[in-house]
């Protein structure tokens, strides 16, 4: 027992001493240990005092730059050797492919005949220029400190009248710049820095994605989204220079999810659900493998992918999947071994209905739910998930094949038609259930071409049918008997007896005594007047009898008169 609990207790330790270890990397943020900046600051009596505090403070915080990466010289230690020994020291830590950020906020000038811009430095002055630091020889000690990685971040005024004569220097700072040349404020306040501060702070800065603040992308939001601050930035010179593309701050890694349609669902590790595409998650990231699975109804869930997340500052890793439609799909064959050639398929209620779809010459056929609209990479929503619909196929008008179907959010449908050949009455009758009403007359139309014993057809048809027809009949002498003893027959089916009376005395006027269509008027022309002829008998019976007892009647008035 004694060597048991030893054994437990042992684990315990060695859990605890693994947890205390590996527990917190996972939640541990990798710093951007490759990037230094240098800090001038000669002017301490110029600007917001404590803007370069807060610039420290979110470099370290929200650039997860180390502390020891971050050096500042103030005052009167920003002279020219001062400037120099901070950057040869600088030098001797700066590693291959790391870069320096070189962030001088003072004044500059810019003397007449000269293409140079001199920073003043502690001490000098626009009429002393000997303690200043000319551009040339900046660059000269940017070179040698960080092997051509070097940006310049220019916070600066300058109390030249001419501020167009700075546009004239072409002079590179750095291998790329964000330079700021304004006029000094009365109030002292420091323009640019304080609107780098907000602007470094905003996510929208980003433009791609990548988590790494460009001197472009600083620049263009600069430029774009101008309010009072910014426009007053714009009234003095604001440019970019060099290669814009150097980054100047990376952001917190980020994991962006994106899908073709937009509106995806995504589910983390299978169970968490955590909104809709496009998804970009950059908070509460975990130093972890993720799973991850886009779900969006009427698509095919795609493959699920799976990502390792580093947390390294400045790291974008983008996911994105091309949805596919869910579809209804299969074969079309024939029965009596007619050619597929001009088949046609389609679903009622829907697009397709007004465009059909040429079946493949092997009968392969596929409607996509969603159809991408190639200008506007939107999609026009087809069929939906859970609702029931008719799939028909057509060829040579008289082959037909239907079924109906209901597709389920994720998965595509498949139907196998066979094409069977109808009658020119059973398409009317389809035609019609359809509310394509002249295609339904026209096909029984041609059907009576071919014979006047049609079946029954719905009562809604048969009143359309009756309609057209009576219509046509009574405004045009028709010379094919067949319409008429159509027009005929649907008033019986309607049982319309006065106007199949009409009709049928129609057909018997026109109709060739003797023939099919004469005896069929006549027949029905009795029948319709039977019950007339019953009447006229009784009233003929009637006046006879009415005849007989009046006689009866007169012939003993006269025996009595005779008595």
């Amino acid at each position: 027992m004694g060597k048991t609990m030893k054994h437990i207790l042992l684990f315990i330790v060695l859990f605890t001493a693994v947890s205390l270890i590996t527990g917190p990397s996972l939640y541990a943020q990798s710093v951007d240990a490759a990037t230094w900046w240098l800090i001038v600051n000669p002017d301490t009596d110029g600007g917001s005092p404590n803007s370069l505090d807060a610039l420290v403070s979110l470099l370290t915080e929200y650039g997860k730059i180390p502390a020891n990466h971050i050096r500042r010289i103030d005052g009167d230690a920003c002279t020219r050797d001062g400037i120099k020994a901070s950057l040869d020291d600088l030098r001797t830590e700066i590693g291959q492919g790391d870069r320096l950020i070189f962030y001088f906020r003072g004044f500059v000038t810019k003397p007449r005949r000269s293409n140079s811009i001199f920073f003043l430095t502690y001490g000098a002055t626009s009429e002393n220029l000997a303690d200043a630091l000319e551009d040339r020889q900046l660059n000269r000690w940017l070179r040698e400190a960080s092997q051509n990685t070097a940006v310049v971040i220019l916070d600066s005024y300058t109390r030249d009248s001419n501020l167009m004569a700075y546009y004239g220097n072409r002079g590179m700072l750095g291998t790329a710049a964000l330079i700021s040349i304004q006029r000094p404020a009365l109030n002292a306040e420091d323009l640019f820095g304080q609107t780098l501060l907000e602007v470094l702070k905003t996510n929208e800065v980003d433009l791609d994605d990548n988590r790494q603040l460009s001197i472009e992308e600083l620049h263009i939001h600069l430029t774009t989204n101008l309010d009072e601050r910014t426009l007053r930035l714009t009234e003095g010179i604001l440019l970019p220079m060099g290669r814009i593309e150097r980054p100047i701050l990376k952001l917190s890694p980020m994991l962006t999810i994106v899908t073709m349609p937009d509106g995806a669902s995504v589910v983390l590790d299978g169970q968490q659900e955590i909104g809709l595409t496009p998804q970009r998650l950059a908070d509460n990231l975990e130093r972890r493998t993720y799973n991850i699975e886009v779900r969006k109804p009427g698509y095919l869930i795609p493959p699920a992918r799976s990502v390792d997340i580093e947390l390294v500052q400045g790291e974008s890793i983008n996911l994105s999947w091309d949805l596919a439609s869910i579809a209804v799909h299969g074969s079309i064959t024939v029965s009596d071994g007619v050619s597929l050639e001009g088949t046609m398929v389609w679903i009622d209620g829907t697009a397709y209905e007004q465009n059909p779809l040429s079946v493949q010459a092997d009968g392969r056929y596929q409607l996509s739910a969603n159809i991408r609209n190639a200008t506007s990479e939107a999609d026009t929503k087809v069929l939906e998930p859970g609702k029931m619909y008719t799939l028909r196929a057509e060829s040579d008008e008289l082959h037909h094949a239907a079924e109906n179907f209901t597709l389920a959010p994720h998965e595509s449908v498949e139907r196998n038609l066979v094409l069977t050949k109808k009658t020119w009455f059973e398409v009317a009758q389809m035609q019609f259930n359809r509310k394509a009403y002249e295609e339904a007359i026209a096909a029984f139309q041609n059907g009576i071409e071919e014979t006047i014993e049609f079946p029954p057809m719905s009562p809604e048809f048969t009143k359309l049918l009756f309609d057209s027809f009576s219509e046509v009949v009574n405004k045009v002498n028709v010379q094919n008997i067949a319409y008429v003893v159509t027009t005929a027959k649907l008033a019986d089916r309607l049982d319309l007896r006065e106007a199949a009376k009409v009709y049928w005395g129609q057909v018997r006027l026109q109709a060739t005594e003797g023939s099919t269509a004469h005896e069929l008027a006549t027949k029905r022309l009795r029948e319709l007047n039977f019950g007339r002829r019953l009447i006229n008998m009784g009233v003929l019976v009637l006046f006879i009898l009415v005849l007989i007892s009046g006689g009866y009647a007169l012939r003993r008035v006269l025996q009595r008169s005779k008595t």
